[in-house]
């Protein structure tokens, strides 16, 4: 038996956290943290060591954009998939070039979130 693929959920809305984790865990991946901002991201990421992280751009106390780069100077290896509302291109790219795997716009589609997870992590579809 496969090991579930292990996700922590960064947004600082709560229902959002409540949705996607219910979808995650309705297709076989384990939510094993939550963060509502930036800072907490980070501490989480240190403390459980997901598979997968999806990490919101606008959040208190720490951007998702900065908590992206403080995840990925830890852990070079981290996968991160970045979910916003904020659409600019701008920040899509500064996203993906700082080394997040793939950008996700809100609201997210359930198919291509499981999907994004899978190509992330490289377990195809």
């Amino acid at each position: 038996m496969t090991s579930k693929t292990t996700v922590l959920l960064c947004d600082d809305s709560r229902a959002m956290r409540t949705m996607t984790a219910s979808i995650l865990e309705e297709h076989g991946l384990s939510v094993v943290g939550e963060a509502e901002d930036g800072l907490a991201a980070i501490a989480q990421y240190k403390a459980t060591r997901p598979d997968v992280v999806l990490l919101d751009l606008v959040m208190p106390k720490m951007t998702g954009q900065g908590a992206l780069r403080e995840i990925l100077d830890f852990d070079p290896e981290a996968v991160v998939i970045v979910l916003s509302s904020l659409g600019a291109q701008g920040d899509i790219e500064k996203c993906l070039r700082l080394g997040a795997k793939s950008y996700l716009q809100k609201p997210i589609e359930t198919e291509a979130l499981i999907r994004v997870i899978k190509e992330a992590i490289g377990s195809g579809g």
